[in-house]
């Protein structure tokens, strides 16, 4: 998405996943939100609907955020690259190539002297490393690789800090908002910090030259050299080197080696020679090697910047609170997937836990069983019938009749919370516990509730081990609200820890 939208949608999840209790964003403001963003997206079959609801109801929930919390709206402002970095930055390094060309003492312009040589020396390494930069996050790019100059950027707009778990909801959505929001945007801001520092190099180099001419035309430039290790016929061939491609562009020759020692320079008034052929031949190199690179550079990370900028990565639907959002929609019903374990439902049970299921998640919810897993063949049937990323929920149906094992029960409900990290990540897996068999079998019985009680604490131990707590339900004929309820909390529960 867009970079406001994104930053709208990444405030307003973390607001939503803290704000438990609707204080911060109350539920008739949800509401409004959902009805404006699907009057804005428009047609629920659009290509572009989801993208459209999603952005429309993030805008309009931070702006009732924002107008109600100021720190909200200075926390967004804060999250933007500071503008002014832009613009300082490289004017500062225009004023510092200009008084940069003291290149020895008075007026003498040392062909040696570091702010010449060492601005072409320190421009090409800078090329080498972005090139091999450049090949090492190439190759680290399905590993999620971003460039290693984001850390000491990013900082730059404000934002970031530890994850806190603790204060006010407020205070967590904000810490979590901000993390979030240094990594989305690493690599837009490492686009733009370049692009920065691409143009600064450009304008340095072209303050030091403009800074020379600007110098000689006032005062008479002696060119010459000095060195204690180095003799002409080193200078010579260094000075070969750095000003020879620029020597053959522009026809100006560079001096044999007899003349190179005669430029060295022997006490304060003896050597050098008039500069103007030397500054022009440095002038075409520092053009050649410095400013046409890094404005080239500067060009083309502006384009990339622009194009990130229009790009951001947003949570999908891999991401369980966008999928909640898109089911309400209307554009993405929500699909739940059964499969009993060690336990054949009938089709009455079947009809039952549908209809309960769709009380609990909505009318359009899609609800399908597996065949029933036989006991001992998890193994077999998990290499067959892995998670389905398209399901929002994957809830395993147990009956209270059976006694747990870890061995069986446990490691099936362990090794599809597992398939859940490396294949469906917006899927929440849990487990349901069909107490109506095992209390019509008792029926009358005194102490069942707490006899049942028991027994579904150990379904609650056998499968702590996954991270998932089961829920026990027992299917009635009639539509059982309380039980619907009970599920969607145990649900949405669920689909916290996953967040």
């Amino acid at each position: 998405m867009r970079e406001d939208n994104a930053r709208h949608i990444e405030l307003v999840r973390a607001i939503e996943l803290e704000d438990r209790e609707a204080a911060l964003l109350t539920l008739e403001d949800r509401l409004a939100a959902d009805a404006q963003a699907r009057a804005v997206a428009g047609n629920l079959k659009s290509r572009k609907f989801e993208l459209a609801y999603l952005a429309a109801r993030a805008d309009f929930a931070a702006a009732r955020l924002t107008t109600r919390h100021s720190g909200l709206a200075g926390l967004l402002g804060r999250s933007n690259w500071p503008r002014w970095v832009n613009i300082v930055v490289p004017l500062v390094a225009l004023a510092m190539g200009i008084i940069a060309n003291e290149f020895g003492t008075d007026k003498r312009l040392d062909l040696l002297a570091a702010p010449l040589i060492g601005t072409v020396a320190w421009n090409l390494a800078v090329y080498l490393w972005v090139i091999v930069d450049a090949l090492v996050r190439s190759g680290k790019r399905n590993q999620g690789g971003v460039p290693s100059v984001v850390a000491a950027l990013v900082r730059l707009g404000g934002v970031g800090g530890r994850e806190s778990n603790h204060g006010s909801a407020i205070d967590r959505a904000a810490a979590s908002f901000s993390n979030r929001w240094v990594q989305i945007t690493a690599p837009l801001n490492a686009a733009r910090a370049a692009r920065t520092l691409h143009l600064s190099a450009a304008l340095f180099a072209a303050g030091l030259i403009g800074g020379i001419y600007l110098r000689a035309l006032v005062i008479e430039y002696r060119a010459g050299w000095e060195s204690t290790f180095l003799g002409p016929q080193v200078v010579h061939v260094l000075l070969s080197v750095v000003l020879g491609p620029a020597s053959a562009v522009s026809g100006v020759a560079i001096p044999s080696v007899g003349e190179i020692a005669e430029m060295r320079w022997v006490g304060a008034d003896r050597g050098g020679v008039n500069a103007t052929p030397w500054i022009q031949l440095y002038t075409v190199t520092v053009a050649g090697l410095v400013i046409v690179p890094r404005l080239i550079l500067a060009f083309w990370q502006g384009i990339r910047s622009v194009r990130l900028a229009r790009n951001l990565p947003v949570a999908g639907r891999e991401d369980f609170y966008i999928r909640r959002l898109l089911r309400a929609s209307g554009a993405a019903p929500g699909r739940v997937r059964v499969t009993p374990y060690a336990y054949r439902p009938g089709e009455e049970t079947r009809r039952r836990l549908t209809s309960t299921l769709r009380a609990a998640l909505g009318d359009g919810t899609e609800v399908r069983f597996d065949e029933p897993v036989e006991y001992g063949l998890e193994d077999t049937w998990l290499e067959v019938h892995p998670l389905d990323p398209d399901d929002d929920y994957h809830l395993v149906f147990f009956t209270l009749s059976a006694t747990p094992e870890a061995e069986n029960h446990g490691t099936f409900v362990t090794q599809l919370a597992k398939q859940r990290g490396t294949r469906a990540r917006g899927t929440i897996v849990s487990a349901l516990v069909d107490e109506g068999p095992w209390r019509a079998h008792f029926a009358g019985q005194a102490g069942l509730n707490e006899r049942a009680e028991t027994r579904l604490q150990s379904w609650r131990n056998t499968l702590a081990s996954a991270g998932i707590v089961p829920v026990g339900i027992e299917l009635r004929g009639e539509q059982d609200d309380d039980l619907a309820k009970r599920i969607e909390a145990a649900l949405v529960a669920d689909a916290e820890l996953y967040r």
